[in-house]
């Protein structure tokens, strides 16, 4: 398993900076980060770490599509996508690499606890089960970026989302192809600062992702 760390970001946290040390600590994998129109730019100094830029904010999805093109035409098979407001841990990279690298997708799955608001928890929830009914196959959170993706699947697709639905776009895309999947157990790291998701704009475009796959069927 040839595998690099994509890290999509747009105006990181003072955190940001903690992480990249946290993951070199534990691994030596190569990083892609990938700034979405960030202002003032990223500059990154670290050995076996490539900073690709957007011009302009694309959104999360344009952005993780970017990263897999980039590490694909590298030449690397696989990619662990890590959230860059550190509210996954670092520390979990090895128990992804720890899964068949055969299996197409592996899925941070979090264990929700009352830090996390009930709102996004019910959304979860909810995205979830629509998700599972169109796969066929049981998601237990659609709305993880933590995940390690088999890159020749996520390259050969493609999509219509550009921002956050893009994550659930992927799950419906790759599952309904029959790719396999598992489920890795992470731990709810939930920060209480202002969130970049609209709920209600957010709510209409995952209605408009799921009538898109419905009237194909």
């Amino acid at each position: 398993m040839n595998l690099a760390i994509i890290i999509p970001t747009y105006n990181p946290p003072d955190t940001f900076s903690s992480l990249l040390k946290s993951i070199r600590k534990i691994t030596s994998k190569p990083i892609i980060i990938i700034d979405d129109g960030s202002t003032p730019k990223i500059n990154m100094d670290y050995s076996g770490v490539v900073v690709l830029r957007n011009r302009h904010n694309q959104g999360k999805g344009y952005t993780l599509i970017k990263g897999f093109q980039y590490a694909e035409n590298e030449g690397f098979t696989h990619a662990i996508t890590i959230d860059a407001d550190y509210q996954h841990d670092p520390e979990l990279i090895n128990s992804f690499l720890e899964y068949d690298e055969n299996i197409n997708l592996v899925l941070g799955t979090r264990n929700f606890t009352e830090d996390m608001p009930i709102h996004r928890r019910i959304s979860n929830k909810l995205t979830s089960y629509i998700i599972s009914l169109l796969c066929g196959k049981t998601v237990l959170d659609s709305q993880c970026g933590y995940r390690r993706y088999k890159l020749k699947d996520v390259c050969s697709e493609s999509f219509h989302e550009k921002g956050f639905q893009f994550e659930s776009e992927v799950l419906i895309k790759l599952l309904r192809n029959n790719c396999t999947h598992a489920n890795l157990e992470i731990p709810t790291i939930y920060s209480h600062e202002n969130s970049s998701i609209n709920n209600f704009s957010d709510t209409f475009k995952f209605i408009r992702l799921i009538l898109r796959n419905i009237i194909r069927d």
